[in-house]
């Protein structure tokens, strides 16, 4: 079309046609650049974090017993010396155990004296200190003077065997 001597081109038509140029080579550089960010994000890892609780549970203790409690130096007299006391300590748990003391719990029978011996007069001293014993084992221990003889023994515990009763207070080691 020519107004005046000049060519008008419709602006319309013209902006289409470029449209058209631009759209024909900008698809391929637009797209060589997606398919790389594409194939980057293929390599990616998920990495996630959690918490929960676990569980365990405690088995129970066995107590400690004694066996083969024994005066081993000397005999006992009323106001007489003291006498060494052998102890042996069974322990059947699974864990090692520190006995911290031994005392003497009162209860002391006497057995094979020549007459009635119902007072015995017979002592324990406690004895404090540290004193291991393995997992299910057995361990003999020494206590010097530990056990003692009173002026108040009756004459029938002449000749008899006592029987001393302790305790024992540890605990896993």
């Amino acid at each position: 079309m020519n107004i005046a001597g000049f060519d008008v081109v419709p602006m319309r038509r013209s902006f289409v046609r470029a449209e058209r140029r631009l759209s024909r080579y900008a698809v391929p550089l637009v797209g060589l650049p997606l398919v790389g960010v594409l194939a980057t994000a293929s390599y990616a890892a998920w990495t996630t974090n959690g918490a929960g609780t676990a569980s365990a549970q405690a088995g129970t203790s066995t107590a400690l017993t004694t066996s083969a409690v024994a005066v081993t130096t000397g005999l006992l007299y009323p106001s007489g010396p003291a006498g060494d006391v052998k102890i042996t300590v069974n322990n059947p748990n699974p864990y090692p155990v520190r006995i911290t003391q031994v005392a003497g719990t009162g209860t002391v029978t006497a057995t094979g004296g020549t007459g009635t011996c119902t007072v015995t007069g017979v002592s324990f001293t406690t004895q404090n200190g540290t004193y291991d014993v393995a997992a299910n084992a057995s361990a003999t221990f020494t206590f010097a003077g530990a056990a003692s003889m009173s002026n108040v023994s009756q004459d029938g515990c002449q000749n008899a065997t006592f029987a001393i009763g302790v305790t024992l207070t540890g605990a896993s080691n």
